[in-house]
């Protein structure tokens, strides 16, 4: 099995990003939820980590600065620097070559379960942050409904496993412990959008990796750990992700 973060998406990164370019809206609730929490303006300098194919800078309004912080190339292959858009690759995302006191806003969104020492991941991000500077993190809460989905469903029917390492109720003591100040700490509900029940399907099997089930047992899945509905010609998955927002007093 692979266990971090770095190896995993340089085996299924390709796959993964397949399901990105192919229903790029599918998740813009959940890219949307952490921008608006994450209270940004335009001229800041952003960082994006880990960052994946820098999917959101797709939904990101304001005249800013991206840096795309990522440790797997095969993840990253395909995505270029452009004028907003700056992409580094690195060993570890606990140590980034980039200036302390120097970022506005830090955002982590659905990643930082496959980074098994993520207290050394805050630090970092404390030391880039300026004062008054920004950190929010989105990802499943231990024992809820998305990390069984993941940890067992998946972890069943992907051949290298899924053995994530969830946030929580630990998560704020520790981002507190470092000197930052949490001023938002609870779950959020939303949905993954799809044109149709098999985008949805084809959509989690690459996403996920899940190459060792048929078009019924992910759906099986997806009905027995999330549920979802038809709405309007609409396909609504439900998706929980835990947010927290946290501020560098100085």
């Amino acid at each position: 099995m692979f266990k971090n973060y770095k190896d995993i998406f340089n085996q299924r990164g390709t796959l993964y990003h397949q399901g990105m370019l192919k229903y790029p809206l599918a998740r813009a609730a959940e890219f949307n939820n952490i921008i608006k929490l994450s209270d940004l303006q335009d001229n800041q300098i952003i960082c994006d980590m880990p960052s994946g194919g820098c999917y959101i800078s797709n939904f990101i309004q304001q005249n800013l600065k991206i840096i795309s912080i990522e440790t797997s190339n095969e993840f990253i292959k395909d995505s270029h620097n452009t004028v907003n858009n700056t992409i580094v690759v690195c060993e570890d995302i606990s140590n980034i070559p980039l200036n302390s006191n120097s970022i506005d806003r830090i955002m982590s969104l659905a990643g930082l379960h496959h980074i098994e020492h993520k207290v050394d991941f805050y630090k970092e991000a404390y030391r880039l942050l300026k004062t008054k500077g920004i950190f929010c993190i989105a990802d499943a809460l231990k024992d809820s409904k998305v990390a069984n989905f993941l940890n067992i469903f998946v972890d069943q029917y992907n051949s290298m496993g899924h053995q994530g390492n969830f946030l929580t109720e630990n998560t704020k003591d520790e981002l507190e412990f470092i000197n930052f100040q949490v001023v938002h700490n609870a779950s959020i509900s939303y949905h993954w959008c799809f044109d149709s029940v098999a985008s949805m399907v084809d959509y989690c099997q690459l996403l996920f990796g899940i190459d060792q089930a048929n078009y019924n047992q992910i759906l099986e899945g997806i009905e027995t750990y999330l549920g979802y509905y038809l709405e309007n010609d609409k396909c609504y998955m439900n998706w929980e992700l835990h947010f927290l927002k946290s501020i560098k007093d100085n």
